[in-house]
């Protein structure tokens, strides 16, 4: 009989807690969604990269990039690479099953050697874009993507090169997704 009171009792706990979770969330919405702010022009600094071609299903995007870039960051730590900024993705084409792109990071100067099969070492230029900072989990930042390209519509603005997206803190700095920072850039002229 106790034994039952105690299982009893362990589920109106949980069942307690699953309620004021859920309460939480619909009193403070907010603190669950991402936020996009669009910034208008900028100028993005540019510089020396390496980096790998890719091309994957869209439903696969996020949980390949991750593995690439852990790839990518081994590879620059066992070159003695040093790098100069954070890590971004330039996204050269996508269709609606798949989208082709370079993980990219910055570094000082490109490696002497040869480099593996589908990496790169280039300049990325200094260019005027069209700036959207995409507060938040990774997932719906197409809302930012949108507010890009409503505004090149708007403003009859002619992009210049490929889109990219610069990742300032993400699951790396914290687990917290509430505060995690894209940049989203569209390249203008």
């Amino acid at each position: 009989m106790i034994k039952n009171l105690n299982n009893n009792l362990g589920e109106v706990v949980i069942i307690i807690f699953i309620v004021a979770f859920i309460l939480f969330i619909a009193i403070n919405p907010s603190k669950f969604k991402s936020i996009d702010d669009f910034k208008g022009k900028q100028l993005h600094k540019g510089g020396h990269y390496i980096g790998k071609i890719l091309s994957t299903s869209k439903k696969n995007f996020d949980h390949t990039q991750k593995l690439e870039f852990k790839y990518l960051n081994q590879f620059i730590k066992d070159n003695k690479l040093s790098k100069n900024g954070f890590p971004f993705i330039i996204h050269t084409s996508h269709s609606e099953e798949s989208i082709q792109y370079i993980i990219a990071i910055p570094i000082v100067h490109c490696p002497e050697n040869t480099l593996p099969l589908k990496f790169v070492c280039n300049y990325f230029p200094k260019q005027d874009v069209l700036a959207v900072i995409h507060e938040g989990y990774l997932h719906d930042r197409y809302k930012g993507w949108e507010m890009l390209e409503n505004e090149v519509a708007k403003q009859n603005i002619k992009i210049f090169n490929a889109p990219f997206e610069v990742f300032w803190k993400g699951a790396e700095q914290s687990k917290d997704s509430t505060t995690w920072l894209t940049g989203l850039y569209y390249p203008i002229q």
